[in-house]
């Protein structure tokens, strides 16, 4: 597909206006905006104007070709990676002008990330494991650790494995205590990164109805990064499409999976013919 038939197959439905648009306001809609953002490493420009906002109370599910920068959103908005121009705001606040891991702070004990490979500390147990944020950004007593630790464990459906290492649990096992330790601060947003990748169809399945469930548990905001679809039909209230390093177009599942826009489709689809090689 040429470069004039791409641009006119996009729909641009993102919100727009460079980074002088109206100031966001702290406990209003929207709760986290990206405005014109900018990110490359070295030659490689993975976004050049990127505008998205995401609703308090929503779920948003983010997909798009490999390689396209999805999870470099999320890192973005944590501080994990630095954007070389325009704006991030959370609650109100601009936290791309944050220059400290002290100024993120705050922020980052309302925000949990779950990440793609669970990223579990091997030497510890389950236990430590779910039990280290708590310890790293809270000044908790050790009885509400614990009462924490087994509450989520439970919430995810692994009661009693606290004392197991990493090494001694499967694949799908490994996510959900990933998926543990990163509610065990009762996060207002959870951002997901891959969360069902390398599972069989039973976990994904399994990692779907949890992300609901918690959603609901903690009325929480979740943006999810994923290529599978069941889990974009099953969880999202819209879907944000990444594509030639913006956001290209954003909508609820039907209106996305019925879109004007052929490159939507057809990623939706699957179709190999969308994007060729």
């Amino acid at each position: 597909m040429s470069a004039t038939t791409v641009d006119q197959a996009i729909e641009r439905t993102a919100i727009s206006g460079g980074t002088d648009g109206p100031v966001p306001q702290k406990g209003k809609d929207p709760l986290i905006v990206y405005r014109n953002v900018g990110k490359a490493f070295g030659k490689n420009v993975v976004y050049d104007g990127l505008d998205l906002e995401v609703r308090r109370g929503e779920t948003l599910c983010v997909i798009g070709p490999s390689g396209v920068g999805k999870s470099v959103m999320l890192k973005l908005l944590t501080g994990l990676l630095a954007l070389d121009s325009g704006e991030i705001w959370f609650d109100g606040d601009c936290v791309s002008e944050y220059h400290s891991d002290a100024e993120y702070l705050a922020m980052r004990r309302r925000v949990a990330m779950v990440f793609q490979g669970a990223a579990l500390f091997d030497s510890l147990t389950v236990y430590e494991n779910v039990a280290y944020p708590l310890r790293e950004q809270f000044d908790l007593d050790e009885s509400e650790i614990a009462r924490r630790v087994t509450e989520k464990l439970a919430w995810v459906g692994l009661p009693g494995v606290e004392q197991k290492k990493p090494a001694e649990l499967s694949g799908g096992m490994k996510k959900r205590v990933g998926l543990a330790r990163s509610i065990a601060t009762d996060p207002e947003v959870i951002l997901y990164d891959e969360p069902t990748t390398g599972l069989d169809p039973v976990n994904i399945q399994r990692i779907n109805g949890l992300i609901l469930s918690l959603s609901e548990r903690l009325k929480c905001t979740s943006v999810i990064v994923t290529h599978e679809m069941s889990t974009v039909f099953a969880v999202a209230d819209r879907i944000a499409f990444v594509y030639d390093k913006k956001i290209a177009a954003v909508g609820e599942p039907e209106a996305m999976r019925t879109s004007r826009n052929s490159l939507v489709r057809g990623f939706i689809a699957g179709d190999p013919d969308t994007f060729g090689d």
